[in-house]
């Protein structure tokens, strides 16, 4: 049978690299009864590990690490071309699944676990930008100041909102563990190979837990309301009132919009990357109300749209990836310096190499 060990000996002896993909996931059951409704019951094994299972689609196989109770590490040594068809495939159609979507500063952060070797930004905002502006910036910049490339252009204040992170190399290092090359994406997949795969590990939960804050504090400001009742007061019935909890989430473009309606258009069109469906009824020139469906988790969103910025409205129990992937999204084709005015927000979007 397959264990943790067995897997990392497999890591460190195999010549191919390995990739590894990490999904947020919703299980209502557990882990093993998501794998089998979404892959297939055939397609899912069990190892001595009951956190580690197995799963073989077509020609692609992994070990599945749900150790991590919501973000979901998918491991294999197959090609990119074949690792990604299922993945995206069951990420497309589902709403218990979601990629991880890390905005520009989590990708810079990962520097923390070594030395950059590469960087890749690439910014598409041809939908989004006039013409007369910079609205394609695609660059890979080798080297060990590779990221002081990106500090530079960030102080072109013309130009900031025309830088998104894309991808990083690095090599990561570790005195007891030894070295491993990494390269990672936005959508938080990670390329390895080397010396040591809990080292590769490290890389990897670092870069989750990061991202786990901001999920987790776009949650914490969900929308909710709360009955007197339910505080162990004596009135019980539904004239008792409550309270308001939470606050909207807001974001602030570096740049205004220069199409407002174009841009409504094309970010609740329901197609990827955004995936919010909304039918828009009357909005003003500058503002708009909108109550659009999350279709990854399938659920209600409120949002308040100006050319200037973006008020969420996150309800109770709504999912924080959302935010996370409207944010990360807005990064890569709208406005790379966007901005939000709640500090717990903010601090997790402005995160350095230190």
């Amino acid at each position: 049978m397959m264990d943790r060990s067995s897997m990392a000996s497999q890591f460190v002896s195999d010549n191919r690299h390995w990739k590894t993909y990490v999904l947020e996931a919703h299980p209502v059951e557990s882990p093993e009864a998501l794998l089998r409704d979404a892959f297939g019951d055939h397609s899912v094994g069990i190892t001595d590990d009951d956190h580690l299972f197995t799963l073989s689609i077509r020609d692609a196989s992994y070990f599945v690490d749900t150790l991590d109770e919501r973000f979901w590490s998918f491991h294999t040594s197959d090609s990119v071309s074949l690792a990604e068809r299922p993945l995206t495939a069951a990420t497309s159609r589902r709403h218990d699944l979601d990629r991880v979507w890390l905005p520009s500063a989590h990708l810079r952060a990962i520097e923390r676990h070594g030395r950059t070797k590469w960087v890749n930004s690439d910014f598409k905002a041809q939908k989004f930008r006039p013409a007369e502006l910079v609205h394609d910036l695609t660059f890979h910049a080798s080297g060990g100041t590779s990221q002081d490339l990106l500090d530079a252009i960030a102080e072109l204040p013309d130009y900031t909102y025309a830088l998104s992170l894309d991808r990083v190399g690095l090599v990561a290092f570790d005195e007891l563990l030894g070295t491993v090359d990494e390269a990672v994406t936005r959508k938080a997949s990670f390329l390895a190979s080397g010396e040591s795969f809990a080292l590769h590990q490290l890389v990897v939960a670092g870069t989750i837990e990061r991202y786990r804050e901001l999920v987790e504090a776009a949650e914490a400001l969900a929308i909710g309301f709360d009955r007197f009742s339910d505080r162990g007061h004596e009135e019980s019935d539904d004239s008792s009132g409550g309270t308001m909890t939470g606050t909207p989430i807001e974001l602030l473009f570096s740049r205004p919009l220069a199409d407002f309606d174009g841009f409504l258009s094309q970010i609740f069109s329901s197609r990827a990357p955004f995936r919010l469906w909304a039918s828009i009824g009357d909005y003003g020139d500058n503002y708009a109300e909108i109550e659009a469906v999350d279709l990854h988790v399938g659920s209600r969103i409120r949002l308040e749209i100006s050319p200037e910025m973006i008020r969420i409205h996150l309800r109770r129990n709504g999912c924080g990836n959302s935010v996370a992937r409207l944010i990360s999204n807005l990064q890569h084709h709208v406005d790379g310096n966007i901005s939000a005015v709640e500090d717990g927000i903010q601090s997790r979007l402005i995160l350095s190499a230190a």
